[in-house]
């Protein structure tokens, strides 16, 4: 289970779930739109703690950014170019 949520994924999906979660106990739409607001909620918040998102894993996709090899990064150094400011 690789991590594929992202910092700002996490905090719109913490967002929302904490607000699902309080239109889940404030029942302001009935009994049973309260049931699906709070499971909605709880579901939301697991991901955003966690970090993995099942539906991600199944659509193979990511909203992290992928951290380079020790390689990766020195390639993208830029070395024995003069600097542009003066």
């Amino acid at each position: 289970m690789q991590k594929n949520v992202g910092t700002a994924d996490k905090i719109l999906r913490a967002t929302f779930g904490i607000v699902f979660l309080a239109l889940s106990v404030l029942k302001i739409f009935g009994s049973f739109w309260s049931i699906i607001f709070g499971l909605l909620g709880v579901e939301i918040l697991v991901v955003a703690a966690l970090g993995y998102s099942p539906l991600y894993g199944i659509l193979d996709t990511s909203t992290r950014k992928p951290k380079l090899t020790v390689e990766e990064e020195v390639a993208n150094w830029t070395t024995g170019v003069p600097d542009s400011e003066k």
